[in-house]
Formats: structure tokens, C-alpha cells, sequence
């Protein structure tokens, strides 16, 4: 995906998909400061516990009940209309509760990491 350069407008709605075999994962937009995605997860299904080194994430419900879990400390259960910070290093994973479908808007930054913030922090 190229790196999001002007302003840009996007539907949540049209990008909600779901499937039995696994969540769906969409990338909205990507800049130099931060990437937006969304997840749409059918009742049950989870994404696995994981750390973001260099990114905080910002977590927004946007349909369904579920939960964001931690492994050091306690899960917190989300709703449509919940905001969760995760800052940059904290294990944490999502998943759906087992009756509900469960979409999440994410937004993490900064949106380049790697290699190629290098680039962008030598003005590449």
C-alpha cells in the first residue's frame, strides 16, 4: 500500500467482512506517522497475544462485544464505542466474545517503522 499523501475518506462500513475461516484484516490508510486498520472478527475468533516495540495503538469498537487482553494484568472488555491505549510494549490480543461479531478500528504510530523510518527520518 502506498503511503497515504493527501486526505483521504473511507466508509468502515464497506470494508466490514467477515469470515468463518479467519478474521479479516484491512489496512484504511498508512502515512509516515501512523497506519489505520480495521478487524472484523466472527464470534470466537481472537488475534494472538503480541507486542508493537515502536508503535502505541489506539483500539476503537466499532460494532460487537469482546475483550482485549494482557499478559500481565487484567483483560478489559470492549463495546461498541470503546476506546483503548496501548502503549509501545505491552503484550496485548483481541478477540471476539463467542456470540457476538466484533469490528475494531486500530490506529498505531508511527506508521513507517523499520528500515524504512530510517529513510523517511533522513528525509527520503
Amino acid at each position: 500500500m502506498a503511503l497515504s499523501e493527501d486526505v483521504e475518506i473511507h466508509e468502515v462500513s464497506d470494508l466490514t467482512e467477515f469470515s468463518d475461516e479467519a478474521r479479516i484484516r484491512k489496512k484504511i490508510l498508512q502515512s509516515k506517522g501512523t497506519v489505520c486498520e480495521i478487524v472484523c472478527y466472527e464470534p470466537g475468533q481472537h488475534t494472538v497475544l503480541h507486542q508493537h516495540p515502536l508503535q502505541d495503538e489506539i483500539f476503537y469498537v466499532v460494532e460487537g462485544n469482546g475483550k482485549i487482553t494482557f499478559e500481565d494484568r487484567d483483560d478489559i472488555a470492549v463495546k461498541p464505542c470503546s476506546v483503548v491505549f496501548v502503549p509501545h510494549g505491552i503484550q496485548h490480543g483481541i478477540a471476539a466474545n463467542d456470540t457476538d461479531r466484533l469490528v475494531v478500528m486500530f490506529t498505531k504510530g508511527p506508521g513507517v517503522t523499520g528500515k524504512a523510518a530510517k529513510g523517511f527520518m533522513l528525509g527520503d
